[in-house]
């Protein structure tokens, strides 16, 4: 042996709470427990981590978490890229120009008069009727993050913390769950720049290492054997670009309203759907985009490795030309099998698993880091309450297990059916969509009180006042898609299996439709925080070749603002602005339901009936035949 060589140096230490990795996750549930006084020990070796572009991250509905607990609220203002909403398309493929089949808008605030970047979400009348600021921001205004910046200021806000221990250069070996609830874990870490190794005994253990997923694989945890058994996976190849400007997207990707008003799809979290796949346009701060695409493994792009795949798809879709080329690519990166669930988020013997590290399913509508937030939160009070008020509320964790399960395969249901050819029928893209914003703002009345909860308390149940008690108590039951306003007395998975059945019956009609030649009217749907219910009655004795815009009226706007057709019976009830803007919250999510049963119903009778005549014309055309032969 040879007695220059230093030998280990041990360390031990306590913990109230080990989190497992220090990306953006990791960090912000560490600053969560913190701020409610918990004793917290972060490990991951972020010193020596190669700096990564990543994807970016599009936030849709979920920024309360980030702008209290991650404190990143004057950053998401003033340095991120605020987007308008998020923008849907079919029929992109192959054109030079946006001249899609279908569209389908969902604007944060915007009337529609959409504002250009110039202009500021301050500005705008929803924000300045708005008692408090935070809670509104953190509601209703969206941004587009670079990863590498974000996480950057989490981790100085870590680093002040007192009652955080950052081991920023260790790397978890090993984690021993205990065997009983009154035992403490223990985490083994190894520093290779200090020499040194370790462990930390603590009470909780959280697992924020994403896709390497240490405790789900440790402790038999991983779903994907039963749940993804139908044979739908699929892939994402993406890159991150430079030297991006706004004049590269003039004029082709700018919309144009019938009455004059105009913005820029870019400006959106952009989604263009192709048959198997579908393009994802995020636009970031300081001239940089993120552009990907994830496919269905059964739909190959061309080409021979990832690199290869992911330029011939871009070419693909000329609306690119002059925006991205090969030269101006910061990073490109590949999930192989993006999909991965876990059957278990929070268990009672103490330990629990967020975001990649316990499920994902696919980047459309933004949802990992949203659903990563939300389940952080429902794991926050858990601990909170273990830690803190000696109560395992195995109520609360049973709830959680079961529902964000379930919300995870509701994700995948808005999604899978996309995939197939049934994306190519307007009806069927139209319908698809209304019924996963049903599901998305189930859950309305759930963040409105959660991001008031969030601004009153900063996160820290301490602070509350009594209805700010009742608002938690409230979201810990309601924050679901699964327990969402319409269905909240049903149970989860039968929730989920209804849903399902919605999605896969419209994509039969629609591939049946394909199939025989049946075409509809092309679609332009714009929604938004006050204009929420689609004019479906426009659709109404249309011909196979026209556009219609189903764009619904304004129920909030003040009288001003308001165009004459945008008028409504909401509009002529003797209520101030801020008064329509609650009654649209909370009326929303039933109202949507209804009327996407109702259109639901429709489709299935024209489809029929469309089906009945088909086989009428069948047997007029067999009988000459049978005719001619029987003489």
């Amino acid at each position: 042996m040879d007695s220059h060589v230093e030998p280990e140096r041990r360390a031990e230490s306590q913990a109230e709470v080990v989190v497992v990795g220090a990306g953006m996750v990791g960090l912000l549930a560490a600053l969560g427990l913190a701020k409610r006084g918990v004793n917290v020990t972060v490990i991951d070796d972020v010193v020596h981590q190669k700096r990564s572009y990543k994807v970016g991250e599009s936030f849709l509905v979920s920024t309360g978490i980030p702008r209290v607990i991650g404190e990143l609220d004057d950053f998401l203002n003033d340095e991120c890229f605020v987007k308008l909403g998020v923008w849907f398309t079919y029929g992109v493929q192959g054109e030079r120009e946006f001249r899609p089949k279908s569209e389908w808008v969902v604007a944060a605030m915007s009337e529609f008069t959409l504002r250009e970047m110039s202009d500021d979400f301050r500005d705008h009348y929803l924000y300045k009727m708005a008692k408090d600021k935070l809670a509104f921001r953190s509601l209703a205004v969206d941004q587009q993050i670079c990863r590498p910046d974000t996480e950057d200021l989490l981790r100085k806000s870590v680093y002040s913390k007192p009652n955080i221990r950052f081991l920023d250069t260790a790397r978890v070996t090993d984690v021993e769950i205990a065997g009983s609830g009154t035992d403490e874990h223990v985490v083994t870490w190894t520093d290779h720049t200090a020499n040194t190794q370790g462990s930390v005994h603590a009470r909780w253990v959280i697992d924020c290492s994403g896709r390497t997923r240490m405790l789900a694989s440790k402790l038999g945890h991983r779903a994907e054997s039963r749940v993804l058994g139908d044979g739908f996976q699929t892939t994402a190849l993406w890159g991150q670009f430079s030297g991006i400007t706004d004049e590269m997207f003039e004029p082709v990707w700018r919309y144009t309203t019938e009455d004059g008003a105009s913005t820029r799809r870019d400006l959106f979290t952009l989604h263009l759907w192709g048959n198997g796949h579908w393009i994802w346009v995020i636009r970031l701060a300081g001239g940089r985009v993120s552009v990907g695409i994830t496919f269905d493994q059964k739909k190959l792009p061309q080409g021979g490795s990832p690199r290869e795949q992911f330029f011939a798809a871009l070419a693909g879709y000329p609306v690119f030309d002059g925006v991205l080329s090969p030269e101006n690519l910061l990073e490109f990166r590949m999930y192989r099998n993006v999909q991965h669930v876990t059957d278990t988020f929070v268990h009672a013997k103490r330990y629990a698993m967020i975001g990649d590290s316990s499920s994902i399913i696919d980047a459309y509508y933004s949802q990992g880091l949203g659903q990563s937030c939300q389940t952080m939160w429902h794991v926050s009070n858990i601990i909170e309450k273990d830690v803190r008020h000696t109560e395992l509320d195995t109520g609360y964790i049973d709830r959680v297990n079961k529902a964000t399960f379930e919300d995870w395969l509701i994700i995948r249901n808005f999604v899978r059916e996309k995939y197939t050819d049934a994306i190519a029928d307007p009806r069927f893209f139209l319908l698809s969509h209304l019924l996963d914003w049903v599901v998305i703002w189930s859950t309305g009345t759930a963040r409105y009180r959660w991001t008031n909860w969030l601004a009153a308390t900063g996160g820290d149940p301490s602070k509350e006042n009594a209805a700010d008690s009742r608002a938690r108590r409230f979201c810990e039951t309601h924050l679901f898609y699964s327990k969402g306003q319409p269905w909240h007395w049903l149970p989860e998975q039968a929730v989920r299996r209804r849903l399902e059945r919605f999605q896969t019956k419209l994509g039969e009609r629609a591939r049946w439709r394909i199939e025989h030649g049946v075409t509809g009217p092309t679609v332009f749907c714009q929604m938004s925080l006050t204009r929420c219910l689609p004019s479906m009655w426009r659709l109404l004795g249309k011909t196979d070749s026209a556009r219609v815009d189903l764009s619904g009226p304004d129920f909030v706007a003040p009288r001003k603002l308001r165009k004459p057709r945008a008028r409504s019976w909401v509009n002529a009830l003797p209520l101030t602005a801020s008064q329509r803007f609650l009654l649209v919250l909370k009326l929303r999510a039933p109202l949507l339901a209804t009327l996407f049963l109702a259109c639901y119903a429709l489709d299935a009778a024209d489809t029929a009936r469309l089906k009945a005549l088909h086989r009428l014309r069948g047997r007029r055309s067999e009988k000459p035949s049978s005719t001619k032969g029987d003489r």
